[in-house]
């Protein structure tokens, strides 16, 4: 891959050095190391990936440019509890019962008919700091 305009190569050094996400600085390095002559398939060594994943980043650096190399939203596990409503519900079944949290827990998630483990229920009440004394 050969970039001609400076421009170009200049922002991709840039996000290279300072993009928001170390997707986005590995795509513009593994770019600028294509500019400079290095083949795909060292260049996938490097990043300890595919080489069918390096040709995609060229594929859509060359269709959309730098925009392409950020992740796209939507992407990663979407959260299971996230609303005020299961906040509130939440809180409400740890009040009724303080000194149970299993019994806490199974009356919550069979009031908001989820299917989530006794873990992630404890990491979401250290998350919204939800105790049976603060309610």
């Amino acid at each position: 891959m050969t970039i001609t305009e400076e421009k170009i190569l200049k922002e991709l050094k840039y996000i290279m050095k300072n993009g928001v996400s170390v997707q986005e600085r590995v795509r513009a390095q593994a770019i600028i190391l294509s500019n400079n002559g290095k083949k795909s398939q060292e260049i996938a060594d490097f990043f300890d990936v595919t080489q069918r994943t390096v040709f995609q980043w060229f594929k859509d650096f060359k269709t959309d440019g730098v925009s392409s190399l950020k992740c796209s939203k939507g992407r990663g596990r979407k959260l299971l509890l996230h609303s005020e409503e299961h906040k509130k519900i939440i809180k409400k079944q740890v009040a009724a019962y303080p000194h149970q949290p299993k019994k806490a827990y199974a009356h919550a998630m069979e009031e908001l008919q989820l299917n989530i483990s006794y873990e992630t229920f404890k990491r979401f009440l250290k998350k919204h700091s939800i105790s049976a004394t603060n309610e």
